[in-house]
């Protein structure tokens, strides 16, 4: 064992920057891959996340140091700064760019529940109400929400068609929001004050954006990756590391695209195996049919953007993302600190998973045992290009099938037989 530790050691702690600035550069791409979901509603938290990520970007890349080259790469560098950290803020937390309209509710993709009322939209679960905000008072948490002014809420990506109506300025001030309690229909009064004229037409250019964004989550997601990429990249400049210390090299590349086919049916025996004893453990605790609804729901509404072409390559983006950020960027720093890589896989891995929560508790689990076996297959090949592509393969054909079966009513055929006998 001490064989792959030392090889591991000798392609991805080169160069390694202290401690220190190594923690400081993990809570930095934490805080940019996470804080996000924790400031959606709350613009003062929005602000001081993104001016603490701005600071910790300009410690960790120092855009204006020579080591990024001459005044234009400088200047490259710096724009790449301020796009990673604030273009998404901005699309993300509206409050923060000038856009106040907002209902002030944490949400989180709803599902149907046995003994709910026949209904033909989608559903929006109520996670916390901001203290202050329109809903307050109107709205509690485990609320669901299945229509706002009287209009069913977009069953494929009800989040952002609530989103899109209660950001938006068609949407009269004195309305009403549709929840279901205790399985039944109830059409709740709300106010929902209007922008100031002087911020509406900022607020309708980052409405159309979002709108753009969330019609095209993957492609987003993936835009996003692209930027977060750049900046990791210009992070290993600023430490004066080799690419490879990411596990990022030309050499052997056709090798790695071979063998990123047996390391996809790799990915899928993983899910398959901690797939069976997380269902055993859903059945027995009773929160396995919620959450399996709750993560089709999510994946459905993902896999039905776009076309199958564009998803294809927004998943390779938005995977090599992934792969860069976890298991080359975060794990060997997460080794420096700890002293050893099962450790520093182990707590990455539960990092990744934990950034799956919206799917579900089952799903956290699930997640984290696939970065497990992703970060060990960096660790096997010392190269990142193929774990990236069967990471990609795998979240491609995964939401394929996802798309298949929600066009095809399968899972509503299969409930509906299974009630029949």
């Amino acid at each position: 064992m001490s064989g792959w530790r030392a090889r591991a050691d000798e392609t991805f702690l080169v160069a390694m920057p202290s401690k220190g600035r190594a923690a400081i550069e993990m809570a930095f791409v934490v805080s940019l891959v996470f804080a996000g979901a924790f400031t959606m509603n709350s613009p003062i938290l929005a602000a001081i996340v993104v001016a603490f990520e701005l600071a910790l970007a300009a410690i960790v890349v120092r855009p204006w140091s020579r080591v990024h080259g001459g005044i234009t790469s400088r200047a490259l560098a710096s724009v790449i700064v301020l796009l990673a950290v604030i273009a998404p803020a901005v699309i993300e937390r509206p409050a923060i760019a000038g856009e106040t309209r907002r209902l002030g509710i944490g949400t989180a993709v709803g599902a149907r529940e046995e003994g709910d009322p026949a209904m033909d939209g989608g559903v929006v679960l109520v996670k916390s109400v901001e203290r202050g905000a329109p809903a307050d008072g109107v709205l509690h948490a485990g609320d669901r929400v299945v229509a706002i002014g009287g209009s069913d809420l977009d069953r494929t990506d009800p989040i952002s068609d609530l989103q899109r109506h209660t950001h938006g300025e068609d949407l009269p001030e004195d309305t009403t929001v549709t929840v279901l309690r205790d399985h039944a229909r109830v059409d709740l009064p709300v106010r929902i004050p209007k922008t100031k004229r002087n911020r509406a037409d900022f607020g309708a250019f980052i409405s159309a954006l979002r709108d753009v964004s969330s019609r095209h989550i993957v492609v987003s997601a993936a835009t996003r990756g692209a930027l977060v990429i750049a900046l990791l990249l210009l992070v290993l400049r600023a430490d004066g590391q080799p690419p490879i210390a990411l596990g990022l090299a030309r050499a052997g590349l056709a090798k790695e695209i071979v063998a990123s086919t047996w390391m996809t049916f790799g990915a899928f025996a993983t899910t398959v195996a901690v797939a069976i004893p997380v269902g055993l453990v859903g059945m027995a605790t009773g929160v396995l049919e919620k959450e399996s609804a709750q993560r089709t729901e999510t994946l459905t509404m993902i896999a039905s953007q776009g076309s199958i072409l564009e998803f294809a390559l927004a998943a390779i983006v938005a995977a090599a993302f992934e792969e860069i950020a976890f298991r080359g960027f975060l794990t060997p720093r997460m080794r420096s600190l700890v002293g050893s890589w099962p450790l520093a896989i182990v707590a990455v891995s539960t990092i990744f998973g934990l950034g799956h929560v919206y799917e579900g508790l089952l799903a956290i689990v699930q997640t984290a045992f696939l970065g497990a076996y992703f970060a060990a297959m960096m660790m096997v090949r010392r190269r990142l290009a193929g774990v990236a592509l069967a990471h990609a393969a795998f979240n491609t054909v995964m939401l394929i099938f996802v798309r298949v079966v929600s066009s095809t009513n399968l899972i509503e055929r299969l409930k509906a037989m299974s009630h029949a006998h």
